[in-house]
């Protein structure tokens, strides 16, 4: 018959010790800590250097679809080479003399223009200039142009503008005028005539293709 007062510590034998569990459960949180600082640093790392979506692998992309979704503006068509100048005269309307004689003018990307302004008029001799616009200046941006020019009497009524691609100076009735510009991509140039009040009803556009 075994001694009584032994069983209580035979249980006490079998069973860990407080500073076991201790121990234990120190070890267990140095293991969890360090396998959060390390993903901690490596998303840390990953930020710094090029950002959350470095961890992500990046997928190929596919040359039709880029090509797709890139802007027109992203890939200036090549020069018109080999394409001779294009000659252009134009001059007050008949009809009108309060407007160009010519309104819708074609040309390619690329292409040189020689364009000479003649202003005779049989019935109604006005001062006139030309003064297109560049790609993208709608109409309405150009009447602003003409707005804003009417009082400057001693430059033709042309302001210093950076949405002007080409103008003529301010033509007396019987004078002519040659000007040369290249258009340099496809799209709408709108011109119109800056003299005070002539602008609403002398204008047109060059579209290039």
């Amino acid at each position: 018959m075994p001694d009584q007062t032994s069983l209580p510590r035979l249980k006490l034998m079998s069973a860990p010790s407080s500073s076991e569990k201790s121990s234990i459960w120190s070890v267990i949180n140095i293991v969890i800590g360090l396998a959060i600082g390390g993903v901690v640093l490596l998303w840390v790392l990953a930020f710094v250097v090029k950002g959350l979506g470095s961890l992500i692998p990046a997928p190929k992309a596919d040359p039709a679809a880029v090509a797709a979704t890139a802007p027109a503006s992203a890939a200036a068509p090549a020069p018109a080479a080999g394409i001779p100048a294009l000659e252009i005269t134009i001059k007050p309307d008949s009809a009108n003399p309060l407007a160009y004689d010519t309104k819708s003018i074609s040309a390619k990307a690329g292409q040189k223009v020689k364009l000479t302004f003649n202003n005779t008029h049989p019935t109604l001799p006005q001062p006139h200039n030309f003064v297109l616009g560049k790609l993208g200046v709608d109409k309405g941006k150009m009447m602003g142009i003409a707005m804003g020019a009417m009082t400057l009497v001693d430059k033709g009524y042309i302001p210093e503008s950076a949405d002007i691609l080409a103008n003529t100076k301010l033509l007396q009735p019987g004078q002519t005028e040659t000007i040369e510009f290249t258009l340099p991509a496809a799209g709408e140039y709108n011109y119109i005539c800056t003299f005070p009040g002539h602008g609403a009803i002398m204008n047109g556009t060059i579209t290039v293709q």
